[in-house]
């Protein structure tokens, strides 16, 4: 048996709605992972203009998770749907 404690989460319902991003910007400062959740605002001849809807601080080892909980959500998805991930550049 796990000596973790069980999480009860709980969504407020100002966030239960949930916000589009449709790319998100990963950087990193030795303390913790910081990603940046961006929607697409506008597109101009030189670059797609963005905003960051979300900034989310994640400690290390909580990104390892993260990426254990994307890859196996993903092959679910892959498996449901058929579909791959793009390997296509955002802008194109």
């Amino acid at each position: 048996m796990s000596d973790d404690p069980a999480i009860r989460m709980h969504v407020p319902e100002s966030v239960a709605g949930g916000v589009l991003a449709d790319f998100v910007a990963v950087g990193q400062n030795g303390q913790y992972f910081t990603l940046d959740f961006a929607a697409i605002t506008g597109r101009s001849p030189e670059a797609l203009d963005a905003q960051v809807v979300a900034r989310v601080k994640v400690l290390p080892d909580q990104v390892f998770q993260l990426m254990r909980a994307l890859n196996e959500q993903l092959a679910h998805y892959e498996r449901a749907t058929g579909k791959a991930p793009r390997d296509e550049p955002l802008g194109d």
